[in-house]
This record gives C-alpha cells, sequence and structure tokens, in this order.
C-alpha cells in the first residue's frame, strides 16, 4: 500500500491551498527571520529539505545564497525548476526521500519547515532522517526546524474546519491518538460534482520529545522558539522551532 506521503495526486490537488498567494508573499519575510535567527551570510550552503515547490528555495538564492533543494514530490520539483530558470536562479533540487538523502559534511544550514517532518509511522525512520541531516552538515551546522508543536496545537485545536478558494471546498477533519504523539487527519475537496478524498498522518512533537530526538541523533546544542522571530517557546508559542548545532 502507497504511504498518503507518496502520493503525488495528493500534493498536486492540495497545493492551491497548500501554496497560495499569501503563502508565497510571506516567504520574503519568513527568509528575513531565518537568516537572523540561523546568523546565515551569503554564499552559505543551504539544504532546504521538503523543499516543495521551492517557495524558500527561490528566496535563498535570489540572495545569493548555495542552495539545494531535496523532495520527493516530481511535480513540485518540476515547478521550482521551472520558476528558477525563468528568473536565471542557480539552485539544485534533487528528488529524493529524506531518510535516503545523505551528502556528509556538504552543507552549513538545513531547514525543514512548514511542518515537513514526522511523516514516517515508524519513528525510528524520523531519526534517521535527523541521522542524515547531521551526517550532511559541517562541523558547526545548524538545522533549523519550523513545524506545528504539540502545546500550540493543544491551545487552538478544532476537530473540523473548511476553506474554500475559486469555488473548490476543502473540508478538514483530525483526530488526535497514541496519547496526543499522533495527528490522523481526513482531507476532501469538493468541485462541482467531483468530490475527492485523502487519510494522512504525523507524529506531534513537544519542544522536550524533539529536543530529545535531535541530541539523541548528534546535535550538541539545541534551542527552542515559539516562532521565526525567536519569541520563547511558552503559552504565547504560536510555533516550534528548534535551532539545533552540529
Amino acid at each position: 500500500m502507497t504511504n498518503w506521503h507518496d502520493d503525488d495526486e495528493f500534493w498536486t490537488l492540495m497545493a492551491p491551498f497548500m501554496f497560495d498567494e499569501a503563502r508565497w508573499a510571506g516567504t520574503v519575510t519568513e527568509i528575513d527571520l531565518i537568516t537572523e535567527l540561523t546568523q546565515m551570510a551569503p554564499g552559505t550552503a543551504v539544504l532546504d529539505l521538503g523543499c516543495g515547490p521551492g517557495r524558500h528555495s527561490l528566496e535563498l538564492a535570489r540572495r545569493g545564497f548555495q542552495v539545494t533543494g531535496v523532495d520527493r514530490t516530481r511535480p513540485y520539483l518540476q515547478e521550482a525548476r521551472e520558476r528558477a530558470s525563468k528568473e536565471a536562479l542557480d539552485i539544485e533540487f534533487v528528488e529524493s526521500d529524506m531518510r535516503s538523502f545523505r551528502r556528509p559534511e556538504s552543507f552549513d544550514v538545513a531547514l525543514s519547515l512548514f511542518t515537513s517532518f514526522g511523516y514516517f509511522k515508524e519513528a525510528e525512520e524520523n531519526m534517521q532522517a535527523l541521522r542524515n541531516v547531521n551526517d550532511s552538515l559541517r562541523d558547526g551546522g545548524v538545522l533549523l526546524i519550523e513545524t506545528m508543536g504539540k502545546e500550540p496545537l493543544a491551545r487552538i485545536y478544532q476537530h473540523r474546519d473548511w476553506d474554500e478558494l475559486d469555488g473548490v471546498f476543502w473540508l478538514a477533519e483530525r483526530n488526535v491518538t497514541e496519547n496526543w504523539s499522533w495527528m490522523d487527519g481526513r482531507w476532501i475537496l469538493v468541485s462541482g460534482d467531483m468530490v475527492q478524498e485523502f487519510k494522512f498522518g504525523h507524529w506531534i512533537y513537544s519542544a522536550f520529545e524533539l529536543q530529545q530526538m535531535l541530541r539523541q541523533t548528534g546535535f550538541s546544542r539545541v534551542d527552542v522558539y515559539g516562532d521565526l522571530e525567536g519569541r520563547p517557546y511558552d503559552h504565547t508559542a504560536s510555533r516550534l522551532v528548534a535551532l539545533a548545532r552540529k
């Protein structure tokens, strides 16, 4: 049986909702914050892991960073390459799974953004992805993970909600299981007479759990923040941002 995260149809049909105009427009600000938090300088070798259609890779390349974007979804990589070509941006895009992508001591910074980590049901597979990143970083390199943490999710959790874009309705249902460690989701797209349903799941980590995982996979120091602006991870946190140093 194909895992949900290996289904290109899922990613293609959900792209207009996940990567709408507002999401693309917010990329500049996100990269402003990321470069400040990681203290990246132009010329830095950056791994954008789970790069999708290249939102962050493109903006990083515009600013003079040496960028490698990795994703397993071919349609996203095709879009990313086309966008890069139109702007004559020199970006390496690689079709690969984070469980297998490993390029020893090749990067100064690795990024895992927009909740693109924790998809694999077998916990060891997520640990392997972190080990691969650690191996791919040079000494002193940093990994920045930006995801929805368990604590802020608990504060805003909704079992069901919906959205609409150009006459297409997106209905979302969520169920937290495994003692608040796993999220089962169901997304339904309705467009005229067409109804398509997708089921998915991913781990939801507390700050402590993600810190422990990063330390166990070789990172020497892990700082945690409540957003990309570097605010404390407290009751006001909107995201879980972990900055791990090799």
